[in-house]
């Protein structure tokens, strides 16, 4: 019994140090990754991306073809009681105006995970992104948009594309 409590132990002590270095890791990271501290003020997040902003689409209802692919986010966080909790959502816009939004969460103190996918309709009109939930969630989201090299950005949230 007492070596498996040194186990814990020894978990217990490094778990919260490779947090920590995957929250340094992240930092360092171009884009789609924001870190919170343990107050939630944001610690580190990706910037920029290379190439120039695009924005909009065509007419009402298209879908601009640049939104098209997978996109990333993770958000990384330490709660006051000290536990790790990572937040990854990736969407993957489809040319046919479909999508799929996935959110991956993880208590990465205990150990635990959790995922929620939901299927979408999209269209863009000009800066707007509307997206139309039609399974796993529910209702209608329309947020600015934009793209600047391989970061897009829906309304306050930047995703990374992923290749």
């Amino acid at each position: 019994m007492r070596a498996h409590h040194r186990g814990i132990s020894f978990l217990g002590r490094i778990l919260p140090a490779l947090a920590l270095l995957g929250a340094t890791t992240l930092t360092g990271c171009p884009a789609g990754v924001e870190v919170l501290g343990s107050d939630s003020t944001l610690v580190g997040s990706g910037g920029g991306g290379n190439g120039g902003v695009i924005g909009g689409g065509g007419g009402s209802g298209s879908q601009a073809t640049a939104l098209v692919g997978k996109w990333t986010r993770s958000l990384l966080v330490e709660t006051p009681d000290g536990d790790i909790h990572e937040s990854r959502t990736t969407w993957e816009f489809r040319a046919d105006g479909s999508a799929i939004r996935t959110v991956l969460a993880w208590n990465w103190t205990e150990g635990l995970y959790d995922t929620l996918s939901s299927v979408a309709q999209w269209s863009t009109n000009g800066s707007n992104l509307t997206i139309v939930y039609i399974a796993g969630a529910s209702g209608t989201l329309t947020l600015p948009w934009s793209i600047n090299g391989d970061v897009l950005t829906i309304g306050p949230d930047q995703f990374a594309r992923v290749p």
